[in-house]
C-alpha cells in the first residue's frame, strides 16, 4: 500500500530557543578549550532553553511558523515526536493541538529518541496511505539540555534544544513516492544513552530523589559503534530495497548525532560527501528534531528538485533506527 501511494510534503518550519551557546561560552562553563570541543564533535554552537522555554513552547512555535506559511493546511492528525515530554504520563501532542487551535483532532506522542522523527514520517505515511488521515502535522520537539549534568562534558558539548513541524498530506500523481523503508531496534543497548531514574523502574521519590541518576548517562564509545554500524547498514539496505545505487542518491538527511559519526557514515555508505545535508555545527544534536530542522533548511532554500532521491536516516537511543528513501 505504501509503495502505491503518493504524498506531498507541503511545508516545514523550525524553532530554536532564544539563547545560543557557542563553544566560547561552553568552554568557560566546562573549564575546557573551544578547539577541543569542536575537534570532539564538530559542533561550534548549540541552543539552550531557558526555564520558561519548554518542549511544548518550542513545538508550538514551530507549528505556528508552519501554519503561518501554510494557512490552508488543516490537519486531521497531529503526531509529536519527543523523548523529553512536557509532563510524564500525559502526551504533549494534545497540548500542541490545543494551543494551535486545531480543534479536537487526533493527537499522540511517539518516543523513539533521536530516531523519533523518522518513525514519525513513516507513521504519517501509513495513516495517509490507509486513508485514516488526509493531512498530518508532524512535530518533533526535544529539550535534552534540561536533562544534562552540568559537569558532564561528554553530553553538554553535543546536545542542543530545538523543534520542527512538517505538513504532510495525500498527494496526487505529482506527489512524492516512498521507494523503500526500514526500521529496527536492539534493546540490549538501552543503557548506552538513558536517564536511570524518573520512570516506573525507579520513580522519583524520597528514596530516589533529584540526584545524578535523573541526568542523561551516555556510553559514547558504544553509541559511536552502534550508530556507524547500524547507520551504514541501513543506508546500504535502503538503496538495495529501492533498486538504486548509493551514487544515485541525490540527498541524505541523517540524524545530526556528531560530526565524527557522520564522517564515518559518509566513508562507509558509498554516497558522495557532497550529497549529505549537515548542519550540526550550527545547532548541535537536537535529538528527534534534528532531521526535520535540516529538512526545513533544505526546503526554505529550494534545494530539492522533482525526481530527487532523498534519503532520511535516523538512529538513536533504545537502541533504535529507521529510515526511508523518497522520490521527491
Amino acid at each position: 500500500m505504501l509503495r502505491d501511494s503518493r504524498f506531498h510534503i507541503a511545508g516545514c518550519a523550525s524553532a530554536l530557543p532564544r539563547t545560543a551557546v557557542p563553544n566560547a561560552v561552553l568552554a568557560r562553563e566546562l573549564e575546557t578549550d573551544e578547539d577541543w570541543i569542536e575537534s570532539r564533535c564538530g559542533i561550534r554552537n548549540r541552543y539552550r532553553t531557558s526555564p520558561e522555554e519548554t518542549t511544548l513552547s518550542l513545538a508550538v512555535s514551530a507549528g505556528r511558523a508552519l501554519l503561518d506559511e501554510q494557512p490552508d493546511f488543516w490537519p486531521d492528525l497531529l503526531l509529536c515526536s519527543t523523548f523529553t515530554p512536557e509532563h510524564l504520563l500525559c502526551p504533549t501532542a494534545p497540548a500542541i493541538a490545543e494551543q494551535l487551535r486545531l480543534g479536537p483532532i487526533g493527537a499522540f506522542d511517539l518516543n523513539a529518541a533521536c530516531t523519533g522523527a523518522a518513525f514519525g514520517f513513516l507513521t504519517a505515511f501509513g495513516f495517509l496511505a490507509s486513508g485514516l488521515a488526509s493531512k498530518v502535522l508532524l512535530v518533533a520537539s526535544d529539550t535534552p539540555t534540561k536533562y544534562l549534568a552540568q559537569d558532564d562534558r561528554s553530553t553538554r558539548i553535543l546536545m542542543g534544544d530545538g523543534a520542527a513541524a512538517v505538513a504532510l498530506e495525500q498527494g496526487g500523481a505529482a506527489g512524492s513516492r516512498v521507494l523503500s523503508w526500514l526500521t529496527g531496534s536492539d534493546g540490549s543497548g538501552a543503557q548506552n544513552f538513558f536517564v536511570p531514574h524518573g520512570g516506573s523502574r525507579y520513580p522519583q521519590s524520597i528514596q530516589h530523589g533529584a540526584t545524578r541518576s535523573l541526568a542523561v548517562q551516555m556510553d559514547g564509545r558504544a553509541i559511536f559503534r552502534f550508530a556507524v554500524s547500524a547507520g551504514a547498514a541501513m543506508l546500504k539496505r535502503l538503496c538495495e530495497l529501492a533498486g538504486v545505487t548509493p551514487a544515485e542518491v541525490t540527498w541524505v538527511i541523517p540524524h545530526q548525532a556528531n560530526l565524527r559519526i557522520l564522517d564515518a557514515l559518509q566513508q562507509q555508505s558509498g554516497i558522495p560527501p557532497d550529497r549529505w545535508v549537515i548542519n550540526i555545527g550550527a545547532v548541535g544534536n537536537t535529538a528527534s528534531a534534528s532531521i526535520p530542522i535540516a529538512l526545513a533548511e533544505c526546503m526554505a532554500s529550494g534545494q530539492f528538485r522533482k525526481g530527487d532521491l532523498v534519503l532520511i536516516a535516523g538512529f538513536g537511543a533504545g537502541l533504535t533506527w529507521a529510515g526511508f528513501l523518497l522520490e521527491w
